[in-house]
């Protein structure tokens, strides 16, 4: 690992400029704030050797680029809706936020893998790796999520 002042001193020279970068990409501050930080974390993980301070400048604008693309990517396979929203979204008396109250009184198992299914957009394999768990178990607490749900809504089987 490289010494703290070493990286320390990297973010005083390229830090702005980095956030900068990520900032325009991904127009988010807190992603922005949090690629810095994994360009950083590559830095010191990887240790490069760089032949200018050109190199060096390159090697980070390249790897910036590169984490906001992942980043971006990410979302666009996994589109996000934040409950606060959901919540706002619907009138306090309407079925979806009384589905979403109930959703979010479930026992913690049942409510991860409906939420990261429904909400968050991840298919059962992807929850499984997230949750390390089998996929099949992913799939018995989505149906024994839902049959909760049925019941609290007061929704029979058939319908």
């Amino acid at each position: 690992m490289l010494e703290q002042a070493s990286v320390e001193e990297m973010f005083q020279k390229y830090g702005e400029m980095l956030y900068k970068i990520c900032i325009v990409m991904l127009k988010n501050t807190y992603d922005a704030e949090d690629t810095v930080q994994d360009v950083l974390i590559k830095y010191m993980t990887k240790m490069p050797l760089f032949e200018t301070y050109e190199h060096e400048k390159a090697w980070l604008i390249r790897v910036t680029i590169n984490l906001c693309k992942d980043k971006l990517r990410f979302y666009k396979q996994h589109p996000y809706i934040n409950i606060e929203t959901i919540k706002t979204t619907y009138p306090e008396d309407s079925i979806d936020n009384q589905i979403l109250a109930i959703l979010l009184e479930l026992p913690s198992k049942y409510k991860e893998v409906l939420l990261l299914y429904y909400v968050e957009g991840y298919k059962c394999f992807e929850i499984s790796k997230i949750l390390k768990i089998t996929e099949s178990t992913v799939k018995k607490r989505l149906e024994r999520g839902r049959k909760l749900l049925k019941k609290k809504l007061g929704v029979n089987e058939c319908g």
